[in-house]
């Protein structure tokens, strides 16, 4: 089974896996202050070791030393209430033991948020990735991860002022997915590229001055281009629930609901899964914070060839757990674990499960105001009904820089 790694139930894990060591980074100093823009350019470097490069089963790994350099580039702005945003990420990944596992990713992204007066809220966003996965997370070519290029655009709008008793929230979007590479053969990524416009309304209710309720109800069409594809669909869904901030210490939302997917092709039974998604964060004291996170949705499926699903959809389920302690006003460590659980639903996978736990750990030291140290380690155990799984432990040590 492939590993699908977008979509709402990976929101659960981005958090512990994106601050694996670093809880608290450096404190940037942004060029141009006093003029009508900022620019704040930071680089993080990594230098490390990876025992399993390919995700590869027991028996067939290959270990490499790596080095990660990852720039950011922030252009921010603010008029008044209104804050505009354009944020580039790119991150080259070199392998000491075969040139061609080197990589360069790219991510980029736009956010306005306006505030057109007391009551109406208007938020914009666009973001384009090209990332590329590693060979073992791929159906076709063993040396070379699928490449996927991915642009979303995506828009809100609250009318309420932000202590009103009752606000509507509108949102729309559109994700347009494809692949560079291993479009045909026994990976058939084509058969993974869609268009898809999404909708969603929520309507909520301030049930006390820090906590409201809600119902929600959201839409996506999945358009595929492959011609021979049988997996075009629609998904709507509905759900109730709450989000609070700053409660006894605690704040976060949680939602459930049911999720429904219809394939326009008949000889397809259409799925549905009772859907969640929940994060809490609690905060005993200022230096020290834990934050769970659960999600439950339906995913994209994939054919290995015309007429051929390895799966219809897939039922993707998240659990995490992380912990971010400051010891010092320099030295902060952050500690989590993460579930994610794989249920194929229809095609030739039915009823096939594959199951990844990881556990990541970190410690930074904050050296200087624009220099961090750090050291971060992660280990991921992958077990599957079809196929082998496979252990993956990476250690790396870590310098962040700023103006």
């Amino acid at each position: 089974m492939q590993r699908y790694q977008s979509g709402a139930a990976l929101l659960a894990a981005a958090a512990l896996l994106t601050t694996a060591g670093t809880a608290h980074a450096v404190d940037p100093m942004p060029l141009n202050q006093d003029g009508p823009f900022e620019f704040i350019p930071t680089i993080k470097v990594s230098q490390g070791y990876d025992d399993n490069v390919n995700e590869s089963a027991d028996g067939d790994e290959e270990s490499s030393n790596v080095t990660k350099v990852a720039p950011s580039f922030l252009l921010r702005a603010q008029e008044q209430a209104n804050r505009y945003q354009l944020r580039y990420t790119p991150s080259f990944q070199r392998y000491s033991h075969d040139s061609d596992e080197n990589r360069v990713n790219h991510n980029a992204a736009a956010t306005a948020q306006l505030t057109l007066d007391s009551r109406n809220r208007l938020g914009l966003g666009l973001t384009a990735n090209r990332n590329q996965s590693t060979p073992g997370d791929s159906e076709g070519d063993p040396d070379e991860g699928d490449i996927n290029e991915r642009l979303a655009f995506n828009g809100d709008y609250t009318f309420g002022a932000r202590g009103a008793q009752g606000q509507i929230e509108l949102d729309g979007g559109y994700v347009w997915n494809r692949y560079a590479n291993n479009l045909t053969g026994t990976a058939n990524n084509q058969s993974e590229e869609y268009d898809s416009p999404r909708f969603g309304a929520r309507f909520l209710w301030r049930a006390s001055p820090k906590t409201q309720l809600f119902v929600e109800g959201r839409y996506a069409d999945f358009n595929y281009t492959w011609s021979e594809s049988r997996l075009d669909s629609e998904n709507l869904s509905a759900s109730v629930g709450a989000r609070w901030q700053a409660t006894a210490k605690t704040s976060g939302s949680f939602q459930v609901g049911r999720q429904e997917k219809s394939f326009d092709d008949a000889t397809k039974s259409d799925e549905d899964v009772n859907s969640w998604q929940a994060q809490v964060t609690w905060s005993p004291e200022t230096y020290s914070s834990v934050t769970l996170a659960t999600a439950n949705t339906l995913e994209e499926g994939s054919e290995a060839s015309a007429g051929k699903s390895r799966e219809n959809a897939v039922e993707q389920t998240t659990y995490s757990i992380n912990w971010d302690y400051a010891w010092s006003g320099r030295v902060n460590t952050n500690l989590g674990y993460s579930l994610l659980e794989e249920d194929s639903v229809g095609g030739n996978l039915d009823g096939q499960s594959e199951e990844t736990d990881t556990v990541t750990a970190g410690v930074s030291y904050s050296f200087r105001r624009w220099l961090d140290f750090g050291f971060e380690t992660r280990f991921k155990d992958n077990s599957a009904d079809v196929g082998d799984g496979y252990d993956r432990n990476t250690y790396f040590l870590t310098a962040t820089l700023s103006l």
